[in-house]
């Protein structure tokens, strides 16, 4: 059952209790065993001191026996159980001398100030019976009689099972203090675990950050160890294979060029038909559908090296960043007669992150509005300083994206319309990508009342 526990919690607990819990029913046993011998002596000592007090009141006049009886030699039986208590005083020779009949002699010999305890029934009851030998004082011989006092076993019963009862309630409150004791102790011991578990969910995705490991405690290093060399050797993996699609996007975009060199110069031919001229824009505009994709991953990869590189972040004045773009971007919206404009642009907006980024990010948004949007449309830019954070929001009133393919379209090559061949299906991965990188949340929600998209980015003010 252990084995399948998959709780270290659970194991340990399980390992201090159950030993804890198998003590306290043995105890518990013998305890039980003990509370009948200590009743049973409590009640024979009971017994004993009544024989003895009646014993003392017989002497013999003339040859005969005189008794009377103290109230006392009964009140030591007074409880709130009633106790039925019976007595006999008897000479050696048999004859009751005083008391009850219910008590029959007591068939074995027994030395002078010698006591004797057995059960026995009376009127269908248990009893506990002390026999009782003494000498008789006026005597000069070794004349005794047998004093016999029987008592019901109500306050015995009730006394073991109270007794019984403390020690259960004795062991219940250990075992709570055991198992309070388990749970602090656990919360206490394990925290450095659980703490270790919230610092790992609170990582970035892509993070590739060693872990501290001096402050751990000692059952935690080899873990740690063994994960900072597991991150540094897919460190030098990722970093070797951002080099590589870095080094071959740079290789295709110098051929692409070279293509488009020899494109344009076999478009100067005066010779060419028509359907060769198409065939050469069809080719061109291809190679810059593909140029734009090698960009993107371009970019793409020097995110991932800005990630791995936080220090040489600097402060940007993010209102000029916006402010080029829309300068950049403007002859574009305007061939597609779309209307590119400013809502609130606060210039004391300042971001901690490099113009290149904020620009790639702005430039993204901007542009993917523009390429989704039929003519006639209308693209909007606001950049706020909320006081906690700066909102930069990008809307349009184009047909917008559906709600259950919001976290869909921040994948990569993930393209919602796969009739556009101009869209690579990485601008807004690439967005999505910086924000990660920034600690900034990106939201996407549909403008009040109408059609289209709004793209909000919140980063934390400096």
């Amino acid at each position: 059952m252990l084995l399948h526990l998959k709780s270290l919690k659970s194991r340990l607990a399980l390992w201090v209790f159950l030993p804890t819990l198998l003590i306290s029913t043995i105890d518990l046993f013998v305890t039980y065993k003990s509370t009948d011998n200590i009743a049973t002596l409590v009640q024979e000592q009971l017994l004993k001191g009544s024989a003895k007090i009646i014993s003392e009141q017989l002497i013999t006049i003339d040859g005969g026996y005189e008794i009377s009886i103290p109230p006392a030699a009964f009140e030591l039986f007074a409880s709130k159980y009633q106790d039925r208590v019976f007595y006999s005083v008897r000479s050696k020779d048999g004859h009751l001398i005083s008391g009850d009949e219910e008590l029959s002699t007591y068939s074995s010999t027994l030395q002078i100030e010698q006591e004797k305890y057995f059960l026995t029934h009376i009127r269908g009851e248990p009893v506990r019976v002390i026999a009782y030998a003494h000498a008789l004082p006026s005597t000069s011989s070794n004349d005794y009689a047998v004093t016999q006092i029987a008592q019901t076993l109500r306050s015995h019963d009730a006394f073991k099972k109270e007794l019984f009862l403390l020690t259960m309630r004795e062991h219940f409150i250990l075992l709570s203090l055991v198992l309070f004791g388990l749970v602090i102790a656990f919360r206490w011991t394990l925290s450095p675990l659980i703490l270790f578990g919230e610092k790992l969910l609170q990582r970035q995705p892509g993070s590739l950050e060693k872990l501290d490991e001096d402050n751990a405690p000692d059952e935690l290093r080899p873990v740690i160890f063994a994960m900072n060399d597991y991150v540094a050797r897919l460190d030098k993996t990722l970093t070797s294979y951002e080099q590589f699609v870095a080094n071959t996007a740079h290789q295709l975009r110098t051929s692409f060029a070279i293509i488009t060199s020899q494109i344009n110069f076999g478009n100067r031919n005066t010779h060419l038909d028509q359907s060769q001229k198409d065939i050469f824009s069809a080719i061109q505009k291809t190679i810059v559908n593909g140029t734009k994709v090698i960009n993107q991953l371009l970019v793409l990869a020097s995110i991932e090296q800005n990630r791995h590189n936080k220090n040489t972040q600097v402060v940007t004045q993010f209102s000029e960043v916006v402010q080029s773009v829309i300068e950049e971007l403007a002859p574009l919206a305007q061939q597609k007669n779309i209307d590119l404009g400013i809502d609130a642009l606060d210039e004391n907006c300042m971001v901690n992150a490099s113009r290149y980024l904020l620009r790639e990010l702005v430039s993204n948004l901007v542009g993917n509005a523009i390429q989704h949007l039929q003519t006639e449309g209308m693209v909007t830019i606001s950049l706020k300083n909320l006081g906690s954070s700066i909102l930069l929001q990008v809307s349009d009133n184009g047909p917008g994206i559906p709600i259950e393919q919001h976290s869909k379209v921040f994948e990569r090559f993930y393209r919602l319309n796969e009739d556009k061949p101009n869209s690579s299906g990485l601008g807004l991965s690439i967005v999505k990508e910086i924000c990660d990188m920034l600690n900034a949340t990106i939201k996407l929600t549909a403008p009040d009342n109408e059609t289209g998209l709004v793209v909000s980015i919140n980063f934390n003010i400096l």
